[in-house]
């Protein structure tokens, strides 16, 4: 079914019979560096569909951003809407490293050996896409999430030379970490065709993130929710190899 969030003619056939929403934001990648404007008009519309909960997708540490960020708005929209809600805010994802990213990780790991991106000597406690979708999952369809907001996080936080370590271990080759200097992701993000002020705006908050140590914390919350332990950094690059092998 084909859902577009700035063609409103295409939120009836995704909500009809949907008693639950997962809901995802539009982002700077959308075109939108401003997403509440379509956000709570899906809101309204899910409400009047008869959607009673949502479980809305944010990102890690939101809850400490600026009441008028982006994200931070999403989010009380969502918990202001008048519907049962859970929030998830997850760590930057593993998939970052297998799979498509503005940092191009996999394919400068496949084609030059290495892995580059910034701030590699500050921890963070990767959380594998895997776990964030159980998680939401059990959100979605059990009782006992509404109101509760959810950091997801990995079993452990690591440099970008140790998750190198781990790459290199999968792919059977040395992958040593290379630091390409903090204004890559800026310039990555402008390449993209992102305006200067999105592009300004995500690469100073993912920089104060990883940078402010705050990215290594490490929670239960997966193991709790799910039932099983977290996915380890170690495992989740023995199951992704085939990308970094060229």
């Amino acid at each position: 079914m084909h859902f577009d969030w700035f063609d409103e003619s295409t939120y009836a056939p995704a909500l009809a019979g949907a008693d639950a929403v997962y809901l995802v934001s539009p982002g700077p990648a959308d075109g939108t560096a401003d997403p509440i404007a379509q956000v709570g008009k899906f809101l309204h519309s899910a409400a009047s569909f008869g959607v009673s909960k949502v479980v809305l997708l944010s990102s890690f540490g939101v809850d400490q951003a600026p009441f008028d960020g982006p994200l931070r708005q999403v989010e009380l929209a969502v918990t202001g809407a008048g519907l049962a809600n859970t929030i998830l805010r997850p760590a930057a994802f593993m998939q970052n490293f297998s799979e498509n990213h503005w940092s191009a990780a996999a394919r400068t790991i496949r084609e030059q050996g290495k892995l580059v991106m910034p701030f590699g000597e500050h921890p963070v406690s990767y959380v594998s896409a895997g776990d964030i979708a159980g998680v939401a999952a059990a959100a979605l369809a059990e009782d006992g999430h509404t109101g509760k907001e959810y950091t997801l996080t990995g079993p452990e936080a690591l440099t970008l030379s140790q998750a190198a370590a781990h790459i290199s271990a999968a792919a059977g080759r040395n992958v040593p970490y290379a630091d390409p200097g903090p204004d890559v992701l800026r310039l990555a993000l402008l390449d993209a065709g992102l305006p200067a002020a999105a592009a300004d705006y995500i690469s100073q908050a993912y920089a104060h993130a990883v940078t402010s140590g705050g990215m290594s914390a490490i929670t239960s919350d997966v193991p709790d929710v799910t039932g099983r332990p977290a996915t380890a950094f170690e495992d989740f690059a023995s199951a992704a190899a085939g990308a970094w092998i060229a």
